[in-house]
């Protein structure tokens, strides 16, 4: 939690105990980071699925994992990140950001000081003025009562979205989180970024860096202002402070060499300096630092086709800015974090899609839940449109209730066997409850088709390669009340 003086140590505590621990975050301030598909899934892909028959597409999928230059542009960078930051970056990357991919350079400091001389001639526009209440820009102990109610509320709400944007999902703090893998860790944020940088990015991360693989979010300005004081002032975002171990019994560890860093006020001086910017130029260029970054005055070194994205419209427009191909799959391209789409249209009833993708609900357990983008109807719209018509099977797939209801009868046999095969030790279904490795299948029937639900029982890792639930080998006369057991988990049944 955020730290105030003594004096106001006890109100503190009584925020506390009502507010509680913030723990969602989600931001991408560092530079590109890769992941690569596990070659195990690719594996198991060729092993287990049927060739699908893919539709003809309207247009080429962008493969968020295959950018060209895997680093953000170099323009602004000093508007970006802190000298100091930049300084201990280039330094050693990997002990400012754990998991950062860029190498250590073994750069000298008077090389540092060249390069970020360099880097800061390349400046191609200044920082958005921002206006900010006043009392947002104080430090904690600096606030009067009244100020800090004013600041905790904005804090607060930034909290809530970025609890609902699931941060942590792309991003660790201090080692802990980031399942997709495709986020810098934020544990030290705060050393790096100004809040005016903070605002501008997340409000519109394609303007700053057009390859990210960070989806852009349709944040208002109360969602911004939000989250940036969230960022700024919670102690997850914050340096640990190192306590010195005490005793004489503690294990001596050999001293680390001490690393120069350079100031903003020794940069200021020498930031005009045309004799270091002409050297970290040519230090730049024999590094390769183009091969991940575009840096201006030196990308004909190694020239790449910039995309036009200008014309974008639909669903792949909404693909572009929202990335989902970072976690979901479709045919061949994207990421295996989250559900396979390529024959979704098959798959998932539309009523259904078109409302969680405006409000997301939780479906598979722990951090696999999509964030909220805040998509509007006709973002929503344009996405089910695409899938209903594209995204299916070669071969419509058998419904075992066509044109007509499912039976009590069948509904009563299905329950029978869900149970007595043990389903529940990994589904919970309804009020009745049980396990949580596997999506609850309260309102199933609601979300999917009964004929992908047959499609899925008979062969699952057929139907996902990925899915941990075993092929118990179902007969046709189990499989038909299994389904409509299942399918009669609607949110009609369910009473709501």
């Amino acid at each position: 939690m955020r730290s105030r003086s003594f004096v106001s140590l006890q109100k503190i505590l009584m925020l506390t105990a009502i507010v509680g621990l913030p723990w969602m975050v989600f931001v991408n301030v560092s530079f590109g980071q890769e992941r690569k598909i596990d070659s195990m899934f690719l594996d198991l892909d060729k092993k287990y699925r049927i060739p699908e028959g893919w539709s003809i597409l309207p247009f080429e999928l962008e493969d968020p994992y295959k950018r060209v230059k895997n680093g953000p542009p170099l323009a602004n960078i000093i508007n970006k990140a802190k000298v100091e930051w930049i300084s201990r970056w280039i330094a050693n990357p990997k002990k400012v950001v754990p998991n950062a991919k860029m190498p250590n350079l073994g750069l000298d400091f008077e090389e540092i000081k060249a390069v970020i001389v360099f880097l800061s001639s390349l400046k191609e526009k200044e920082l958005p003025a921002i206006a900010w209440d006043a009392f947002l820009l104080k430090k904690e102990d600096e606030l009067s009562d009244d100020e800090y109610d004013k600041m905790d509320k904005v804090y607060n709400n930034g909290k809530g979205v970025w609890g609902r944007a699931r941060c942590t999902i792309c991003h660790p703090i201090k080692g802990v989180g980031g399942n997709v893998g495709v986020g810098p860790d934020l544990g030290e944020i705060t050393t790096k970024i100004n809040r005016n940088w903070l605002y501008d990015w997340l409000g519109n991360t394609k303007n700053h860096f057009p390859d990210t693989m960070m989806a852009q979010f349709r944040f208002t300005d109360s969602d911004l202002r939000g989250i940036v004081e969230f960022v700024m002032r919670d102690t997850q975002f914050i340096p640990e402070e190192k306590d010195e171990e005490e005793g004489s019994t503690a294990e001596a560890k050999p001293a680390e060499p001490e690393v120069q860093i350079l100031t903003e006020k020794e940069f200021n001086n020498i930031r005009k300096d045309s004799a270091l910017v002409e050297k970290g130029k040519d230090i730049v260029e024999r590094a390769r630092c183009f091969v991940c970054h575009d840096i201006k005055g030196i990308s004909e070194l190694m020239p790449v086709a910039e995309k036009k994205r200008e014309g974008l419209a639909g669903f792949e427009k909404l693909l572009y800015e929202i990335r989902c191909l970072s976690c979901h799959r479709i045919q061949n391209k994207g990421g295996a974090y989250a559900p396979n789409l390529t024959i979704a249209g098959s798959k998932i009833h539309m009523n259904w899609e078109k409302d969680f993708l405006q409000a997301p609900d939780i479906i598979r357990p722990l951090s696999q839940q999509m964030p909220k983008f805040n998509l509007t109807e006709d973002d929503a719209k344009a996405a089910i449109e695409y899938i209903e018509k594209n995204l299916h099977t070669k071969q419509p797939l058998p419904n075992p209730f066509e044109g007509g209801a499912t039976s009590a009868d069948v509904v009563a046999a299905g329950e029978k066997l869900f149970y007595e095969k043990g389903c529940n030790t990994c589904h919970a279904e309804g009020a009745k409850g049980g396990g949580v490795v596997g999506p609850n299948l309260q309102t199933v029937g609601d979300r999917l088709q009964p004929a992908y639900i047959l499609y899925h029982l008979k062969n699952p890792q057929q139907a996902n390669p990925q899915v941990v639930e075993p092929n118990f080998g179902l007969s046709e006369d189990e499989l038909k009340p299994l389904v409509g057991f299942l399918a009669d988990h609607a949110l009609k049944k369910e009473g709501k």
